[in-house]
This record gives C-alpha cells, structure tokens and sequence, in this order.
C-alpha cells in the first residue's frame, strides 16, 4: 500500500498536480489521464518512476501504463483528489488545433476513410486486368458482350467511388450512412451527369440561379470524404431546429436539401481541386526525378509501413489508375520492397538455428512473395533481427530504379507478389512482362546475398522449449488459447505496450471464433466493466490477462457477453464469454486478442509454442520457474 501511496504522489507530481488533472479513468493496465495542459508534464520523469512500465498519448489522453496494480494506484490519486470518472470512453476535449493537428486529422480522415474500400478496389482492378489479358490473348474480343461485362463488373467500385467513400466516411465521421450515400448518389445520377456534360459544352447550369460548375465526380474520393464530413454538422443543425414532432420526415427532407446543393455547388468543386493538386504533385515528383523517385519510394516503403504512412499513398494511386489506366511511381517500388523481405526472410531461415525463428521466416518469406503480404517478414524478421532491414531498404532502392528504368506501371493496387505480378503487365508493352521477371529475381537474390554478407544476431533457443503437458505442476505450466484463431506476431499489434511486452511476456491471435475460453484453471480476479478484458490467476500461481482487441474499451462491452464474474472458479477450455469480431471491425477496432502473463519475472523461461491456428486447450504458452 505505501507503495502504490508513494508510485501515485509521484506520477500527480509529474502530470502537473491535482490542479492540471480534468479527469482521470483507468482500464486494466493503464492510467487514462484527462490534462488540462499536456506540456505541464514531466514525460521523462514519469517514465523513470518505479512501477510505471511506458507512456502513451493517444486520443486526448495522458496514459500511463502501471501495470496489474492499476486500480489500486486510481484510488490512491482519487484520495489525493484528482476527480476521476466512472467510465473509460467519456469524450474528451479536443486539442488545440495547431497546423500539425489539423495536418494529422486530414490524414487520419483520409486513411481511416479508404483502409475499408481496398478490398473492393483490388477485386475491381484486378477483374479489368483480367478482362484486358484475355483480350490481348485473343480470347476475348473488345465488341464481345463478355468482356464488356467483366470490364464493367471491375470498373463498377471506381465509377460508383464517390458512393463507397460516403459509406466509409460516414462510418468515420459518426455521420447517417444512408444521408450521406443518397448525397453522392446525387453527383453520380445519370441525369446529373447529363446536366453536367451539358456544361462542359457551355450550356451552362444552375440551381436556383446559383451556378453549378461542370465536374465529372465518377472515380473520385475528396469530394465524397469532404462531404461527408461536412454533413455531421448539418445533421446537428437541423437537429437543433427541427421540433419533435415533425422531426420524423422534416429532418431528413432538410438535410439532403441544404446538404446536396452544397456538395454540388462548394464542397465538390473544391474537393475536386484538391483531389487533382494531390494527384500533380505526385506526377511532378515523377517526372522529374523518373525512375529515381521509384528507387527512393522502394527505398522507403518498409519503413512507411511500419508507420502505418504508406496509407497516405492509397488515394492518389485509386485516383491515378482511375483516371488513366495505370499508376507508375508507387506500385512499381513496391515490387522491390515486397519480394525484398521475402528474399531477406529466406536468408535467416537458412541462417538461424533458432528453429522457431527458421519456421517463422519461411512462414513469411512465402507470404511476401506469394502473396505480397509482408507484414509476418517485416516484424518477424526484418525489425526483429534489425540488420535485415538494411538489406531489404538497399535492394527496394536498387530494384526500384530498375523498375522505373523500365517503365513498369501497375494496373491494379494488389499488394506486388509472385499472384499479382500480373497487373505489372502492359498490352502496348510486351517487354514489361519480361522486366516484370527481371525486378522480381532481383529483388529476391540481392536481398539474400545481402542478408548473408552483412549478417544478423541469431536468437537463441529457449531451454526446456516443449513442456510435456501430462505433468503440470507449480514450476511447470500451460497456458492455453483463450479464443480460436491464428497466432500473428506480437511485433505487429498497432499497441506499443503489447507489442513491446510492456506488462509481461504476450502472444497475439487473430480470432476465427466468437467464445472466449478460460486460459488457466483458477479463479478470476478481475472482469473490466467493458468486458473487453479478464484477469485470471491460476491455481498455479500463473497471472494471465485476457485482452480481446486493441482500444476496444472504448466501446463500452457493446459487443462483449461475459458469464462470470470476479471472485469465480474456471477451468481451462471454459466458455467465459462472447464477442462480436463483426461489430468490433465496423466500430473501426482490431479485434486482435491479447494474452498475457503479468508475472513473468517469477519465471525463468517463457517458451512460445509454434503453432499457427489454434483452439480452446491449444497451447501457446509454457511458463517454467
């Protein structure tokens, strides 16, 4: 107790006292301060503090991470009076909107708006390019009604673009999905459209004798994502005016009548000037750097994926392809970057004698170069073992010129591997099939010979790696799976407390399932009010804390059932409760889930077990003292 007295007086000290504290909540590890003013805060000395494990800052919030006695450290600065609150998803007050700010909200708009589209932007793209082969292999002809079928099934999600951001966007803005839909149905109707072309031809246009520029809004995005924005404020205006009982047809009537002739009069003309100002200075890059701006891009693009920046590239490529047929600066660099973590991830699995490590690295050597998915080689490998990564940014630079050299331009915006090669290919360019080849080969051999020439330090093998689960005691213990699933690399969960290890060492799944299973036999100890999260300590003495998706606190258990309760008894394999991965996705959550064992210190080895999918009495822990 005069510990956490002691931990508590000194992390008020260092956020500034009592005074600069608005509010105050906590999850199951973290303290969720509310400042008044951020910059009274000493973020040093409050990460050298005994007990504090990290610091976090994140939307609006001042968090420190202490660990399993967090309640105990809330209650201790409630006594010290700092006014804390009841629920941990209370909005916040906003930052002061700086330049740098508002720099990060647009980005954030922008990449939280088309995250969710690309799926149905990769299908679409990717069907024209089917339609376009089995058209230059004479399969198909231009005039036949197959291939005008297929080309219309792929260019469908980039015609009706300005609709599938709306959608997005509302779900991003807490805007009415269906407002905002019907309002980019609006600039995408065929009789707009007609109206449109009119203009361009100098018949003019104009509602209530407010000219209405000519645009074309088919294949766009600003447009949509700015409008949609717009239209929460609209919403709440309306809201504020409109009496109770006409706001039933009254609401609804009033808001797409002021919000469509907006979007057709201001908002979509000026999204379309900022659209086309993005899309040039890409174009300008490339042309005058040519291929040295593909070479730097591939030199780059781990390292933006890491930050989670290369998104910011995601809508100037739609655009791109969209309105020309192909993009030729940001896909072709990723040839390179992609098949270069392959290439890399090969060389350690050969190197390493670590013989999880030699699987992991196969594991994801194929993925990158199969499928172009490099996430399992970027953090399970290449930052992982950090030299790696040299090798990998020295090839995306050099096979990226070389991609540039050779004009490479992708028709589609598939993650570059061995399966989408194919969108490299140009029907005016029969020689691109073959540089296509070129850059690929090169990517993969010099990442290699790379990789082995200036090395890496291996990791060695944990002791005791396999413990045999017929003879569990106190100094010999499983911890098994607490959901169906897949097990992803720590190093890839978007928390740096779990994927630092922050509060002991922890294992990532990807759930399949909906239940949640007891880990460990023993008793709960703690059931956050969100649900989200269980405390458990086993009759073993083993502490496991179940953590089911990243910042899903903040739904407050909307898609969490719990059926037990502190103080109860469970056995491994036990149904604990439920979650809805559906609900938690379009809430804009991962639901990644979490396990980990608080005490770690009290053991001597923590072993991983190397298995991929996994269910209830799956082991993926061993714990030995």
């Amino acid at each position: 107790m005069a510990n956490d007295q002691n931990m508590a007086n000194k992390i008020l000290k260092n956020v500034g006292g009592s005074e600069n504290v608005k509010n105050l909540t906590h999850c199951m590890t973290r303290l969720r301060f509310v400042l008044k003013d951020e910059s009274q805060a000493n973020d040093e000395e409050i990460k050298q503090i005994p007990g504090v494990m990290g610091l976090r800052k994140q939307g609006g919030q001042y968090q420190v991470i202490v660990g399993n006695n967090v309640a105990r450290t809330y209650t201790e600065l409630l006594e010290l009076g700092v006014s804390g609150g009841a629920k941990t998803n209370e909005p916040v007050e906003k930052k002061k909107l700086t330049p740098k700010q508002i720099g990060i909200n647009i980005l954030d708009a922008i990449i939280g708006t088309m995250s969710p589209l690309i799926p149905a932007i990769i299908g679409g793209s990717m069907i024209k390019l089917l339609a376009m082969i089995l058209n230059m292999t004479g399969v198909l002809s231009l005039e036949s009604s197959t291939y005008n079928i297929l080309n219309t099934i792929g260019d469908a999600p980039f015609f009706f673009l300005p609709m599938l951001v709306a959608v997005s966007a509302a779900k991003k803005f807490n805007s009415n999905v269906f407002l905002a839909l019907a309002i980019a149905g609006v600039m995408v109707h065929p009789v707009f459209m007609e109206i449109m072309e009119k203009a361009a031809e100098g018949k003019g246009a104009s509602f209530v004798y407010i000219p209405v520029m000519s645009v074309k809004y088919t294949y766009t995005i600003i447009p949509a994502i700015v409008m949609t924005w717009f239209l929460k404020y609209i919403e709440d205006f309306v809201d504020h005016i409109t009496p109770i009982v006409m706001k039933n047809f009254l609401k609804p009537m009033l808001i797409l009548l002021i919000a469509a002739p907006i979007a057709i009069i201001i908002v979509g003309p000026f999204g379309i000037l900022i659209g086309t100002g993005l899309s040039q200075i890409v174009f300008f890059v490339h042309d005058k750097l040519g291929f040295l701006s593909v070479a730097i891009v591939g030199a780059i693009w781990p390292l933006l994926v890491v930050t989670g920046m290369h998104r910011v590239f995601t809508p100037t490529i739609v655009q791109t392809i969209a309105e020309t047929g192909k993009e030729g600066m940001v896909m072709p660099s990723e040839i390179g970057a992609n098949l270069s973590l392959g290439g890399v991830s090969l060389a350690v699995a050969i190197k390493t004698k670590n013989r999880e490590l030699r699987q992991t690295a196969y594991a994801a050597a194929s993925s990158a170069i199969i499928a172009g998915i490099t996430e399992p080689a970027l953090y399970g490998v290449a930052i992982r073992l950090k030299r790696p990564m040299i090798a990998s940014v020295i090839t995306g630079f050099i096979t990226g010129g070389i991609a540039g050299l050779a004009g490479l331009a992708s028709h589609s915006m598939a993650a570059p591997g061995l399966f989408t090669s194919v969108q490299f290919i140009d029907k005016d360019n029969p020689m691109s099939i073959l540089w296509v080849v070129v850059v690929m080969v090169l990517s993969i051999v010099i990442s290699f010979i790379l990789t082995l020439v200036i090395g890496f330090e291996d990791i060695p093998e944990s002791e005791d790696e396999l413990l045999d689960l017929g003879t569990q005691d106190a100094d010999n213990i499983i911890v098994s799976a607490p959901v169906e699933g897949k097990i992803k690399p720590i190093e890839s969960v978007q928390d740096d407390v779990f994927s630092r290890e922050v509060i002991g060492k922890s294992i990532a799944i990807e759930p399949t399932g909906n239940k949640i299973y007891a880990p460990v036999t023993g008793m709960i100890t703690s059931v956050f009010p969100s649900k989200h999260a269980i405390g458990i300590t086993g009759d073993n003495g083993i502490e496991v804390l179940v953590h089911v998706g990243i910042d899903t606190v903040k739904l407050n258990g909307e898609p969490f059932t719990s059926s037990i309760e502190q103080g109860d008894h469970v056995n491994t394999g036990e149904v604990i409760g439920t979650f809805d991965s559906t609900k938690i996705i379009e809430a804009g959550y991962d639901p990644t889930t979490i396990v980990v064992i608080t005490n770690t210190d009290d053991y001597e080895t923590i072993t991983t077990f190397n298995n991929v999918d996994v269910e209830a009495h799956t082991s993926i822990l061993g714990a030995v003292k």
